[in-house]
Formats: C-alpha cells, sequence, structure tokens
C-alpha cells in the first residue's frame, strides 16, 4: 500500500496538503491541511485562531480571497484549488436573519 500513497502524492505533483491562508480584519493566518479537509473545519481552526468570541462565531462564513459567495462547510477544499496546493479565503461576517419574511 505504501506505493499506492508514493503514487497518489507523485500524482498531486507531491501535494498531499493545502496550504490555507484566513485573512480576517488585520491579520492573516496560514495553516497547511489534507486536501479532504472540509470547509467547517477550517472555519473552526479559524474561529480559534483568531480568538473570535462564541457570541459571533456563528455569524461567521468562509468565502475564497476577492469574491462574496460563502463556501458550503462540507465542501473539501482540494476542490477549491483544481489541484494546486495554496487557498486564500476571508473570514467575512454571512447574512444575517432578522426574522424578517
Amino acid at each position: 500500500m505504501a506505493g499506492k500513497t508514493e503514487k497518489n502524492e507523485a500524482g498531486n505533483g507531491g501535494n498531499s496538503s493545502v496550504d490555507v491562508t484566513v485573512n480576517y480584519q488585520a491579520r492573516t493566518e496560514t495553516k497547511s491541511f489534507p486536501r479532504g479537509t472540509k470547509v467547517s473545519e477550517v472555519l473552526a481552526w479559524a474561529v480559534g485562531v483568531f480568538g473570535i468570541d462564541d457570541a459571533i462565531a456563528t455569524e461567521l462564513e468562509l468565502v475564497v480571497a476577492g469574491t462574496k459567495d460563502e463556501l458550503a462547510g462540507s465542501k473539501p477544499i482540494a476542490a477549491l484549488v483544481h489541484g494546486g496546493s495554496t487557498l486564500t479565503l476571508d473570514l467575512v461576517r454571512g447574512d444575517i436573519a432578522n426574522g424578517a419574511v
């Protein structure tokens, strides 16, 4: 099985992980994640690393840097890099329901 792992890593250009950079306010943090990591896991890491209060953490979402479309928490980060090994995301306040219909 070791040969299969080596082959898979070689097929990814040796990149079995993605270096994810998250921007929040005036700070930037980077961490390497396995390619299969879900967006929700990166969000949980970002909330912790930026020390965000639990009261507002549920209002925050990740978007690809420079865009406004919130990413689905179930999406693997590998799907966002299209074979690459780096990803930059912005941590933003998502749409907040105000009770209006």
